[in-house]
């Protein structure tokens, strides 16, 4: 647990040192080069740095122990990180939208795209390795904040690569052919940007408000958890009202498990014992609330299954 929290918290701590970098490099590039695409990146890694810094925060409140306020602890801040991060991926993909139509209606050089062409290159080469390094640790962690940001970076990878080409078709065109101007092709790639940025922005604010309404588990966690309760059969005669949710990287689970009414109550209470830790050694941050219901032996197990899944 201590060092999956230490984990979580170098990502976070990597993708605000990154970010903090690419703004500045961004920043010289595009001033030097006159690209609204390369301008608008760096705006966009101004986001991305502060989602950064908010999934740093979220994923140390998001681990701190239960308390009297908090008795369900603390995993829903992520959900909320991941939501504002949404809202700022949006918010950055309107505006580099704006700024594309604009380029594109007034027309703009584009000097000096050598340095461009480096700056693009080296983002991409950057946000492609904390990408995957922060996938990996949100994998890891069950971290929804960080999950957020992994692919906040990965739509730069994706920006970062179609700015360098655009630049590149426009630098070898005038190589080929100086009285071709394709400078247009710098803000019509950077309204592509915009759409594929605010399409991943409603992808992640959806995602992360199923956590924040309390939205069940995935169909197959669902799927899972039911057939832990059945490698007990014969011993649990079924189960019903099966509920779910879950609350940053923990899940909760409340459960009536139906047994013989005959069973000794010790016996019930050892096999309610075996059944939680079947499901917490698949799910160790879980959080398994179940009531032991006695039914009749004669009764046909059928008759009593009443599982929400």
């Amino acid at each position: 647990m201590a060092e999956a929290k230490s984990q979580k918290q170098k990502g976070a701590t990597l993708s605000i040192i990154s970010n903090s970098a690419l703004i500045a490099i961004k920043l010289v590039a595009g001033y030097a080069t006159g690209s609204v695409a390369i301008i608008s990146e760096a705006a966009h890694s101004f986001l991305d740095l502060m989602a950064a810094m908010m999934a740093w925060g979220a994923v140390r409140v998001s681990d701190a122990p239960p308390d009297s306020e908090h008795p369900f602890g603390h995993g829903k801040t992520e959900n909320f990180s991941a939501l504002f991060e949404a809202i700022l991926i949006v918010a950055g993909g309107v505006l580099i939208l704006r700024e594309a139509i604009q380029g594109l209606t007034e027309g703009r050089q584009l000097p000096n795209l050598k340095v461009g062409l480096v700056v693009m290159f080296l983002s991409t080469a950057i946000n492609f390795f904390i990408s995957q390094r922060l996938f990996k640790i949100g994998r890891e962690s069950d971290s929804e904040a960080l999950t957020a940001d992994a692919w906040h970076l990965r739509t730069d990878v994706y920006t970062s690569l179609g700015i360098f080409l655009a630049l590149a078709i426009i630098e070898v065109g005038r190589l080929l052919a100086p009285s071709l101007n394709l400078a247009f092709m710098d803000s019509a790639v950077a309204a592509l940007v915009a759409a594929l940025i605010i399409k991943t922005g409603l992808t992640l604010g959806w995602d992360a408000s199923k956590g924040l309404v309390d939205h069940s588990l995935p169909p197959e966690e669902i799927k899972l958890i039911v057939e832990h309760i059945e490698e007990f059969y014969p011993e649990i005669k079924g189960f019903r009202r099966l509920r779910t949710r879950r609350s940053g990287p923990y899940r909760h689970i409340l459960v009536d498990i139906l047994v013989d009414d005959d069973m000794p109550v010790g016996q019930a209470h050892a096999l309610g014992k075996k059944f939680a830790l079947s499901v917490r050694s698949h799910y160790p941050k879980t959080d398994l609330t179940f009531h032991l219901e006695p039914v009749s032996p004669h009764r046909s197990p059928a008759a009593d299954l009443d599982a929400q899944v």
